[in-house]
């Protein structure tokens, strides 16, 4: 097996039949130092896998787990790799997977985004109190923020806005969700300018979860917030997710 890395992304050539993560590792942590925000293994070029040669990615699981700042990516998998990576248990679970290496990429890039945007805190005041407003899931909600900007006093309270990005049980939490992510980032993007504009002391967090229900309510008692502003779909009544939400 050969390996070799490119700006974030390590490719990974030829048989892999043994578990190479010490070789993968050094590659890895150096490609982290010059892209903290998390590393794509190509792996295009495998032409085999043996189970053995899968616990290499079994590895790098327990690396990032133990890393919980990085993030890994395994993108283009050709089908006989994958059968193989599916084979194992824990890699089939837990390995977050990309049809793409620019899939992947844009995946790790929200992660960057979102730390951007949360430099950006509105006006330098001391903020009596947070105001904890979430976005429902897959939305771009304008309306959310309408009603921030009207009801919080804005020399007294910080709003920090909640981005989800549910991932679905079935994938691995890192899974990249390309129309997800793209629309996440888009607005905070767009959030951040406007209450920029209405002089809005905010903080924006895009969080990957599995429950939009307990996401909500993990961050609510991390910040210790005054209030929610929950933003919900049109047809919540029929929602199941949402009458959970209410139920919460």
């Amino acid at each position: 097996m050969i390996v070799e890395s490119y700006e974030d992304v390590i490719v990974l050539s030829g048989s892999l039949t043994n578990n190479h993560w010490e070789t993968i590792q050094t590659a890895i942590s150096l490609t982290l130092k010059r892209h903290p925000s998390g590393v794509v293994i190509d792996c295009s070029h495998l032409s085999s896998m043996t189970p053995e040669g899968a616990e290499t990615f079994h590895s790098a699981i327990k690396f990032v787990r133990a890393h919980r700042e990085a993030r890994v990516v395994v993108a283009c998998v050709p089908p006989n790799v994958l059968d193989v990576l599916r084979s194992v248990p824990d890699v089939r679970s837990q390995l977050p997977i990309s049809a793409t290496v620019e899939e992947a990429r844009r995946s790790l890039d929200l992660l960057v985004e979102e730390h951007e945007v949360k430099r950006k805190r509105g006006p330098n005041r001391t903020y009596v109190r947070k105001v904890l407003a979430c976005v429902c899931p897959s939305s771009g909600d304008e309306y959310l923020l309408t009603v921030v900007s009207d009801l919080v006093d804005k020399d007294k309270t910080k709003v920090i806005l909640l981005i989800p990005v549910i991932v679905p049980r079935e994938l691995p939490l890192q899974s990249p969700l390309p129309d997800v992510e793209e629309l996440a980032a888009r607005y905070a993007s767009e959030a951040a300018k406007r209450l920029d504009s209405e002089g809005v002391g905010y903080e924006i967090v895009v969080e990957r979860a599995r429950d939009f229900a307990t996401l909500v309510m993990d961050t609510a008692n991390e910040i210790d917030a005054a209030h929610i502003i929950l933003g919900l779909p049109g047809d919540h009544d029929q929602d199941t997710a949402s009458a959970k939400m209410f139920k919460s």
